[in-house]
Parts: C-alpha cells; sequence; structure tokens
C-alpha cells in the first residue's frame, strides 16, 4: 500500500542528542584554623580525659591540621 502524502513528507524523527557537561575541579581553599576551633577540640579532649591544659591544645592543634 502506498504512504499517505502527508506521512512521506513529514520529517523523520531523530533521537533527541544528550548534552553532556563536564564537572570542573575548583581550586580548594586552604583550611584557615582559628583560635575557637583549637579552643573547642582542647576542651572537649580536656572533658573526655583531663589532663594539661597546654598538651591538650598542642593535640587539638595536630588533630585539625590540615596532613
Amino acid at each position: 500500500m502506498p504512504r499517505k502524502a502527508t506521512e512521506a513528507a513529514a520529517p523523520k524523527k531523530t533521537a533527541a542528542k544528550k548534552i553532556t557537561t563536564r564537572r570542573t575541579k575548583k581550586a580548594s581553599e586552604p583550611i584557615v584554623l582559628t583560635w575557637d576551633d583549637i579552643a573547642t577540640r582542647a576542651y572537649y579532649i580536656h572533658l573526655e580525659e583531663g589532663g594539661d591544659a597546654h598538651e591538650n591544645w598542642v593535640r587539638a592543634e595536630s588533630e585539625l591540621a590540615p596532613a
């Protein structure tokens, strides 16, 4: 059976092209430790284990410092 004139003239449907975008890595900002951050961690070390305030402070600094 021959096609209808409208079917023959109709444009063929093509699959839509999928657009992809790539994620780019942004330069990470350096971590800045504040006095409050270290003091808070040293306080919690003191609550958990007690010990000398200076040793707790040094331990808090070493735990929070970026590797």
